[in-house]
Parts: structure tokens; C-alpha cells; sequence
């Protein structure tokens, strides 16, 4: 007989199988589904302004990477008077906005190359949620695909000596926020319909971290929450109540800001500072209780600090904050080749059709071959600065700078 928490958890996987199907064309979180970053749609190596299906000024500035379910793209702006927070949702086939939804904000600390609106929001068949911080406590709402307000709460204190970039995932029909900054920190599990608090996982505060939570399916194919931090290390949480099913404490030597992601049944995650990244971490996660996890292997040449790499099939691809690119087995982290390419980069790489697309911080969009042989194959410029990462979604790549939001169609 299944015990409560082995039915609640049951119902938390059928559900998160029939959200992943029905994400399959849609992009629901930063860097697509489940973070990979992976689309197989096949896109220009290079462009110009001519090639857009349209681009649009947006209402506000910001860093947020787009999102997409279903024909709509959203897409966060922040107002630099105010501190105020914009979604705004755009149809992807006319760049028509469809509507806004604005919430109170205030000023508060940013880096230099922060924003009001740094984090991604997630999206599923009927809501759109977001947070943000306003008055140093973190805010978090969800708003239909109309644009009314389902609900809007505070989940407690955020203080960011450099700003906040909170990115919300979904597992199931719940709604996943860390929250690891200065004071007490942590991770929170949102019933998505209501927004009610189902559990709070306390985390040990200190240096703030980015990073995206990510799921894991174990060996048993059973859900985990991956989540990363200066403090804490890495650690897989249970979705039913947040309790740590294994961790991996100490082996962060900076700030983490990019974030975990699944590679050759790994997940890899790494730290740094000052725009130089100090190490990728790959970790075996445990799968059973009393099996430990444990350290596969660790780069820390070439690595990032803010860019998540991502995996293509048995390849590791890598790209550092300072422009240099670097290609790598994913299973042994063995180094295939490394290149200096230039420029300076915040946004995260994704794939498509072979190629690997980023974004440089002055807005030159760099595309090289996802191959064992470096080959660059193109450079585009959008025309202003950008830290977004681009989405892809039926077709189109959604390419944010500060203030506009360009679409590409696909070849």
C-alpha cells in the first residue's frame, strides 16, 4: 500500500509528465525546458536587422530572459525610477503586446550589470509567475494568460548586496523559488494554483547565489530538486516536502551564479567571481537512500562565472564570462578543444540545429559549430547591450536586449 507521501508524490510525477508533454514545443523556464537549453530547430548562423520577423521596444529595462507557451512570448522589464516590475506578454507570430501586468517595487542595491528585472519568470498551460524584490523581501505572483491577477504574495526577507535574479521552475503543480542571499535564506515550495507556502527548506545565508533550481530523475525515476549554493553546496530535495535527500556541502569555492544542469546523467554546476569562474563541479547525485553522492569530475580552466554551459549529446560546451569557449567530454571532462572568441558575457549559450548561439554583453550574438572541430561560424550584432540568454519557441528565437525584444524565425 502507498504510504501518503508516496501517493503525493505519484501524483507529482503524472503531473510533471503531462506538463513535459505539453512543454515539448513551449520554452517554460530560463534556458527552456528543465534549463537545458536545447531546441532542434535549425536557425541562420548569422543575421541582420532585415531578418527579424519584427522587434519591438519594450516598456522597461531589464536582463530576464523570454519565456514562451503556446504562441504568446513573456518577458519581464523593470523601471529604473520606480523599481517597479512589467511581464508582458507578446504573440510571437506579430509582436503585437497583448497585454501588461505591472507590480510596486522600490529601489534597493544593484550591481553595475544587474537590473529590476534580472530573473526569468515559468510559465504553464495556465499561469505565468514571477518574482522580485521589493523593499528588501522577495515578492512572487502568478497572472493567466489574460493578464489578471491569480494571486500575489511575500515570501520573506531578500538582501542582495548586488541585486536580486530570482528564476521560479516547476515540478508538477509546484511552483520551486530559492531564494540564498545575505540574511536567511531559503528554498520554497508554492502550491502554483494558490500560491500557499506547501513547505520552506532553511538554507544558511552569506555570499548571495543565482543559480536556477533544476530536476533531477534519479535511477528510480525519482524526482529531485537540484539546487546550488555558496553556502550550501549542492543538494537534491524532495518535492513532497522539501527535505534533503542528499548534499554535498563545501565545494563551492565562490559565488554560484550560473546554473545546475544535466549532463551525461550528471549534473554539473559550478562558482566564481569578478567575472572569472573558479570551477564546474559534475556530481553523480544519489539515487537510493545510503548511497552517497559523489564528485565525478572538476574543471576550472576555461570555465564561467554568470554563463551556464550547455550539453549536446556527449559534448560539454562551455562558455566563459571573458570570451574564451571550450568543448569537452561530458562523461570524463576531458578537454576536446578551446578558443578565444572575444568579448564579455553574462547571457548563457543555447543549441539549435547543431549550432551554439550566445549573446556578448555589447549585443554581437556569436554562433559556432556544436562539433568536435571549433568553427565559428558567424557573428550578428542586435543593435544594443544584452544579458538576456535567448529562447526559442514554434520556430523563433527571442532574442532580449535591454530594452527591446527582437524574433528570428527559424531556416
Amino acid at each position: 500500500m502507498l504510504t501518503p507521501s508516496c501517493r503525493a508524490l505519484a501524483a507529482m510525477c503524472t503531473l510533471v509528465l503531462a506538463n513535459a508533454a505539453l512543454a515539448g514545443e513551449n520554452w517554460t523556464r530560463f534556458r527552456g525546458p528543465n534549463g537545458a537549453g536545447v531546441a532542434a530547430e535549425s536557425f541562420p548562423s548569422a543575421w541582420t536587422a532585415d531578418d527579424y520577423l519584427w522587434k519591438i521596444a519594450l516598456p522597461g529595462k531589464g536582463h530576464g530572459s523570454p519565456i514562451g507557451w503556446n504562441g504568446l512570448a513573456f518577458v519581464t522589464c523593470g523601471d529604473p525610477e520606480t523599481g517597479a516590475l512589467s511581464l508582458v506578454a507578446i504573440d510571437v507570430d506579430s509582436g503585437e503586446t497583448r497585454w501588461t501586468k505591472t507590480f510596486d517595487g522600490s529601489h534597493h542595491s544593484l550591481h553595475a550589470a544587474n537590473s529590476y528585472a534580472s530573473g526569468t519568470p515559468t510559465v504553464d498551460a495556465e499561469r505565468v509567475y514571477v518574482t522580485w524584490t521589493a523593499n528588501d523581501k522577495l515578492h512572487a505572483a502568478a497572472v493567466d494568460h489574460r493578464g489578471e491577477l491569480v494571486w500575489q504574495r511575500e515570501l520573506g526577507p531578500a538582501e542582495y548586496r548586488h541585486g536580486s535574479g530570482n528564476s521560479p521552475i516547476f515540478v508538477g503543480d509546484l511552483l520551486v523559488i530559492a531564494n540564498d542571499h545575505t540574511g536567511d535564506s531559503f528554498v520554497a515550495g508554492l502550491d502554483a494554483q494558490s500560491g500557499a507556502e506547501r513547505w520552506r527548506r532553511a538554507r544558511q545565508g552569506g555570499i548571495e547565489s543565482y543559480a536556477t533550481p533544476l530536476v533531477f530523475e534519479d535511477d528510480d525515476r525519482q524526482q529531485q530538486i537540484v539546487v546550488s549554493s555558496s553556502a550550501e553546496g549542492i543538494a537534491g530535495l524532495s518535492p513532497v516536502d522539501g527535505s534533503v535527500l542528499w548534499q554535498i556541502p563545501g565545494i563551492y569555492l565562490a559565488r554560484c551564479v550560473n546554473s545546475p544542469f544535466i549532463a551525461a546523467g550528471m549534473v554539473l554546476s559550478g562558482s566564481g567571481e569578478g567575472g572569472n569562474g573558479k570551477q564546474l563541479t559534475a556530481v553523480r547525485p544519489a539515487s537510493e537512500q545510503g548511497v552517497e553522492p559523489e564528485v565525478a569530475f572538476e574543471l576550472k580552466k576555461s570555465v564561467g562565472q554568470v554563463p551556464t554551459p550547455v550539453a549536446v549529446g556527449n559534448r560539454l560546451f562551455v562558455w566563459s564570462d571573458r570570451g574564451v569557449v571550450a568543448c569537452y567530454n561530458a562523461a570524463e571532462g576531458a578537454e576536446i578543444w578551446s578558443k578565444r572568441i572575444g568579448g564579455n558575457y553574462y547571457g548563457s549559450p543555447v543549441a539549435a540545429g547543431g549550432k551554439i548561439y550566445c549573446v556578448a554583453a555589447d549585443g554581437e550574438v556569436v554562433c559556432v559549430a556544436a562539433a568536435d572541430k571549433f568553427e565559428l561560424l558567424g557573428r550578428s550584432q542586435l543593435g544594443e547591450g544584452s544579458h538576456a540568454t535567448p529562447a526559442i519557441h514554434q520556430g523563433k528565437m527571442l532574442l532580449r536586449t535591454e530594452s527591446a525584444l527582437a524574433c528570428l524565425p527559424a531556416e
